[in-house]
């Protein structure tokens, strides 16, 4: 007498899976790293044109004080990176593929801005004031990926604004609340989510 087969398990389930991003939805890690990235952006980017604005006296003061939140909150927007890297692009629901494949894009440009202005505020201080040269070459790319992702930002929330306005897809409420499903494919590191023989690929706009 054969022995009765063991079911087959069904789809894994992580153990909170609200934390972490899934196919059609940012988990709480996602979202609390990017309202935190934001804010944290917007007030170096402040920091950084006061010290240009400044009155020569000031100068010095402004600029190591931007240098010191800098350093601070390096490594918490280095993990910003590689967390998102790691846990690609969700999808929203309704959402187009060539609107996928835009997001993911400025997504990436947005994320090598900021990995240029990791890597060359810390050269700017270490240069400064001996490097006259690599010093002003540091603060010049430093400045223009700045200035390039303040436009990038302005450019992503008016996407954001008018997708809240024109369009029937989830894009503005899975940056704020993870979206309520039992399971949801995984994604994987291009940005799409996986699709399996249960699963119906999306179709093209």
């Amino acid at each position: 007498m054969n022995p009765s087969p063991t079911p087959s398990p069904g789809p894994r389930r992580l153990a909170n899976p609200a934390l972490h991003d899934r196919g059609d939805s940012f988990g709480w890690i996602s979202i609390a790293l990017h309202w935190v990235t934001a804010l944290l952006l917007i007030l170096m980017w402040i920091m950084g044109k006061g010290i240009d604005l400044a009155p020569p006296e000031l100068v010095d003061g402004r600029r190591s004080a931007h240098v010191t939140l800098g350093l601070v909150i390096w490594l918490l927007l280095a993990g910003r990176i590689l967390w998102r890297l790691r846990s690609g692009h969700p999808r929203a629901a309704g959402q187009t593929d060539r609107t996928h494949r835009l997001a993911v894009m400025a997504h990436y440009l947005m994320l090598g801005l900021l990995s240029l202005m990791l890597l060359s505020g810390p050269l700017l201080a270490w240069a400064l004031p001996d490097q006259v040269t690599l010093a002003r070459i540091a603060h010049t790319l430093h400045g223009l990926c700045a200035n390039g992702l303040a436009l990038l930002v302005v450019i992503h929330v008016g996407a954001a604004l008018k997708h809240l306005m024109f369009h029937d897809d989830e894009t503005i409420a899975r940056i704020f609340v993870p979206r309520r499903s039992d399971i949801a494919p995984p994604v994987s590191p291009v940005g799409h989510a996986q699709v399996g023989h249960d699963h119906a690929a999306p179709k093209a706009e």
